[in-house]
C-alpha cells in the first residue's frame, strides 16, 4: 500500500528568490497542483542561518505520483519555471514521515538530516527520535529516505530557534542527542520560517 510521501527539496538560492521566494515558485507549484496526487499546500523558505540556501517540502499521496509527474509530458515547463530559483547545488529526497509533519506550519521549522554510522543502529535511532518527537508532541517527525534507508530527515516546529536550542538542553533530551550523534553523522542542521503557497 502506498503512503504519503514528503519531497524535500534543499539548494543554493539564485538571488532573484532571495528577493521574492514565493514569485517563482509559485509558477512552478502551480504546474505542479495540476498532477494527481500532490497536496497542498506546499511550503518554501529560507534558511535562518545562511539565506543563500532554500527549502521547498511538498506532500504527495505516495511517492508514485510525484515520479508520474517527473515522468510526465508537463515536467520540463516545471523545470523551466524552477531554473531562476536556483544556484550551483540542489538535493531532492523522499521521505515517509512516522506522523503528519505538523511542524511546517510553525513559526520556525528544523531541518535536519543524518546518515547512520552503522545501518545495524538503525532501530535504536527510530528508538532516539521517536522518544524525541513524543516529547515536543508529535511536532517533531522523521524517517528514512526512499533513496537511502540509512539517511534519515528529521523536521522539528519551534517557537523560534532559541526554543529548540533551550529545549536540548534539557537533562534529558540532551542526553538523547548526544546518543544520536554517537550513532549518525550530522549532515544538514539548520532551520527556516517557511511560506505556505497554496496555489492560484
Amino acid at each position: 500500500m502506498s503512503k504519503p510521501t514528503t519531497e524535500v527539496l534543499i539548494f543554493d538560492t539564485s538571488e532573484a528568490h532571495r528577493k521574492d521566494i514565493l514569485a517563482i515558485a509559485s509558477t512552478a507549484c502551480d504546474i505542479v497542483y495540476e498532477a494527481a496526487g500532490c497536496r497542498r499546500p506546499g511550503y518554501t523558505g529560507l534558511q535562518t542561518e545562511d539565506k543563500a540556501t532554500g527549502y521547498v517540502f511538498l506532500n504527495w499521496d505516495s511517492r508514485a505520483h510525484h515520479q508520474a509527474v517527473i515522468d510526465g509530458p508537463n515536467y520540463g515547463r516545471v523545470l523551466e519555471a524552477l531554473k531562476p530559483i536556483f544556484g550551483d547545488k540542489k538535493e531532492m529526497h523522499h521521505v515517509i514521515f512516522n506522523d503528519l509533519p505538523i511542524a511546517f506550519e510553525s513559526p520556525v521549522t528544523e531541518v535536519f538530516i543524518c546518515t547512520l554510522k552503522d545501518p545495524g543502529h538503525r532501530e535504536e535511532v527510530f528508538d532516539i527520535l521517536a522518544k524525541i518527537s513524543d516529547k515536543t508532541e508529535k511536532k517533531l517527525v522523521f524517517g528514512p529516505t526512499l533513496e537511502n534507508e540509512n539517511v534519515f530527515i528529521i523536521v522539528a516546529g519551534w517557537d523560534s530557534v532559541e526554543a529548540h536550542w533551550e529545549m536540548v538542553a534539557k537533562p534529558e533530551p540532551k542526553a538523547l542527542v548526544e546518543r544520536l550523534f554517537a550513532l549518525a553523522n550530522k549532515d544538514h542542521l539548520a532551520h527556516t520560517s517557511l511560506t505556505p503557497y497554496e496555489g492560484k
